[in-house]
């Protein structure tokens, strides 16, 4: 079970967004051509302002480019 950044745990909602917020990392990582790395990039930034608003992780994105 993971937890929240209050060290609640979190939801199955929860726990899947977080999934879908470490496979778009995950992929990024690949050698994408542009237009998929682009198209990432843009996914990632939204579903990581849903995650840190939900206050699940926090990082800072434009250290990564994104």
């Amino acid at each position: 079970m993971a937890t929240d950044l209050l060290h609640r745990t979190t939801t199955a909602d929860e726990d899947a967004l977080l999934a879908v917020h470490d496979q778009l990392r995950a992929l990024l990582a690949a050698d994408l051509p542009p237009c998929a790395a682009a198209g990432l990039r843009t996914a990632l930034a939204s579903v990581a302002v849903v995650v840190t608003d939900l206050g699940l992780r926090f990082e800072h994105l434009l250290d990564e480019g994104v």
